[in-house]
């Protein structure tokens, strides 16, 4: 008997899906989050996004496209991760869920999983917890980074996921930078 070959699981992120790719047409499954579809049915860009929209609505119906949330332990092993990387100032609660549904089912299908983002961070993070990544119409990371905070002003550093927005010895607005020593590759 010829073992069947799997086919691999798509994960896609709000700015490929606003790509206009017609996802209807890709043979792979494709999964997303519930807050990557919401952030592309935002209202002022819903007359704009009309197109994706429809095309998500079909993929949906036809079960091509497969909308959940991932299990809250995988989110939270993603958002202890984006503390150590220092990602975790740069990305969002959806960014989050993303990565922990490429992790749940990374871990937990059997088949090879990809996550399409052309997001620096969250390839950035997917590369610190083993997470196949790829990127349309962009490149992507060259190497993983960990990052700091630190006042452009007085510099000052602080410890990534800081309460603090602004410096607190000078007022001037924190900014994220690769830690010392490492290369700026993206």
């Amino acid at each position: 008997m010829i073992a069947q070959k799997k086919i691999p699981i798509l994960i896609f992120d709000t700015n490929i899906f606003l790509k206009g790719i017609d996802i209807n047409i890709i043979r792979e499954n494709i999964y997303s989050t519930p807050k990557i579809i919401n952030e592309i049915k935002i209202l002022k860009y819903s007359n704009k996004n009309r197109n994706i929209l429809n095309k998500i609505e079909a993929a949906i119906a036809n079960k091509h496209l497969i909308i959940r949330e991932p299990k809250r332990e995988y989110f939270l092993k993603v958002l202890n991760t984006s503390k150590i990387t220092g990602d975790i100032n740069a990305l969002s609660k959806a960014d989050i869920e993303l990565i922990a549904l490429a992790l749940e089912l990374t871990q937990t299908s059997g088949n090879d999983v990809i996550l399409y983002s052309n997001d620096y961070s969250i390839q950035n993070l997917s590369s610190e917890m083993d997470i196949k990544f790829s990127s349309i119409f962009r490149k992507g990371i060259k190497a993983q980074k960990t990052f700091e905070l630190f006042c452009p002003s007085c510099k000052k550093k602080y410890a990534i996921g800081t309460l603090y927005q602004h410096c607190e010895v000078c007022g001037s607005e924190l900014k994220r930078r690769p830690k010392k020593g490492e290369k700026n590759s993206v």
